[in-house]
């Protein structure tokens, strides 16, 4: 018991020699400055979340999306199967509602995840655009479509869908080496493991 309110007493006299010198660093000029740089910093960067949400809003909404199933999923206890479908142009993915299950738990999602399911939420958004109705996974679509529209920038959405189709083929019926897949992915600003290449992946539905 003795101890312990020794060490009490001890900590009691650490904390009030800390709280002495911070206060002392408060009137130094410099951690003014540091603080008042921290506090701008904060809300600058709080600006500028807000505005990203904006713009990404903005560009989901103005998409004339073309859409690719990315996960079919099946409950074998109500017997229910869905299809989540992403957008191969904006990135507007419904795995997000996926993700968060039946309980709908928007903080297990990122940033740009939780800004998609808001949208989606509140908006009719699937009434946009071409269903491809191929199952694949949606970074590839998209690295896809972004070499398409490189190559071709005026190019329509019916071609691009034609070319992207071409493409799949290709990468479902063409053997290449596990280097040719590396660098194919590099190509596609995929991750250079990324390994869904097999018909598997890459089909009509």
């Amino acid at each position: 018991m003795e101890d312990l309110k020794e060490r009490y007493e001890k900590n009691k006299l650490t904390i009030k020699e800390i709280g002495d010198r911070i206060n002392a660093l408060l009137d130094d000029e410099k951690v003014k400055e540091y603080l008042e740089l921290h506090r701008q910093l904060k809300k600058i960067s709080e600006q500028q979340k807000e505005f990203y949400r904006l713009i990404k809003i903005k560009e989901v909404s103005s998409c004339k999306h073309i859409w690719v199933s990315t996960l079919h999923d099946y409950d074998p206890i109500e017997g229910r199967a869905t299809d989540y479908c992403g957008c191969m142009k904006c990135g507007l993915d419904q795995r997000v509602f996926y993700i968060t299950g039946s309980f709908r738990n928007k903080n297990i999602l990122t940033f740009d995840q939780s800004i998609m399911y808001d949208f989606m939420k509140d908006n009719r958004y699937f009434e946009q655009g071409i269903n491809t109705k191929v199952l694949c996974d949606l970074d590839l679509a998209k690295g896809i479509y972004s070499k398409i529209k490189e190559a071709h920038p005026d190019i329509d959405d019916v071609t691009a869908i034609k070319y992207f189709e071409i493409a799949l083929d290709n990468i479902r019926n063409i053997k290449v080496s596990k280097e040719r897949k590396i660098s194919r992915a590099k190509r596609l600003s995929l991750s250079p493991n990324f390994n869904n290449w097999e018909a598997i992946d890459v089909r009509n539905v």
